[in-house]
């Protein structure tokens, strides 16, 4: 099961508890995971054809189970980006605050649908990582954290203003999702620095191996 954050100040601090919760440590953050263990059905619209025109995605709840229907003609960042739409309208507890139970991923956007973008971003893409990684460049955090060039691009500007700001970690909630990040971080930056080394380092002399053909491997 799952609990709801609405109750909490921004969607900012929603995405943190919903990491916490569901022991995010690691990116890209594993949203079909996330919807498994919360006991959320994840649908590919070709199985029941249930998407409108102009729509790509929806949370739909039948009085006993939310079901996300995502377009699955899109690329593996967008239909990921849709799916962290869809469990931000489940988790912020949209339906209790507006009076449908089914919410719809569009170019046209309402209140609640912002709020589940910002839901989506900070889920998929915790700032403090990318600080602590110092990738802010948009190549390189849709790579890191699996989302579209146009939310890379958008973040990349984002992180401009907060690196400016350094005021990461005044939050409780982000700390506590540091400490848990904090192994994951260690090893992605090592392996950058050791492959840094290696494309710094000149070139090992060529040595010919003798292969013992009984036992090659």
């Amino acid at each position: 099961m799952y609990d709801y954050y609405g109750i909490y100040a921004s969607c900012r601090d929603a995405a943190w508890r919903c990491q916490i919760d569901f022991n995010i440590c690691s990116l890209p953050v594993k949203v079909h995971a996330i919807a498994k263990r919360a006991g959320i059905r994840i649908i590919k619209n070709k199985d029941v054809s249930e998407l409108r025109a102009g729509e790509f995605g929806v949370s739909i709840n039948d009085g006993y189970q939310w079901t996300i229907i995502y377009d699955d003609r899109m690329s593996l960042p967008e239909s990921r980006l849709v799916v962290a739409h869809e469990l931000g309208h489940i988790f912020l507890g949209h339906e209790y605050r507006y009076p449908i139970s089914r919410f719809a991923f569009t170019n046209r956007k309402h209140s609640f649908e912002r709020e589940a973008d910002m839901f989506a971003v900070r889920l998929l893409a915790p700032a403090f990582v990318r600080h602590e990684l110092k990738i802010i460049d948009a190549d390189g955090i849709a790579a890191l954290c699996g989302i579209p060039m146009s939310v890379a691009l958008e973040r990349s500007r984002r992180m401009s203003v907060l690196e400016s700001r350094s005021r990461y970690y005044s939050s409780p909630l982000e700390k506590r999702l540091h400490e848990r990040f904090l192994p994951w971080i260690t090893a992605v930056a090592g392996r950058e620095m050791r492959s840094e080394l290696d494309e710094n380092s000149e070139p090992e002399p060529e040595v010919t191996a003798i292969i013992d053909s009984e036992h090659p491997y």
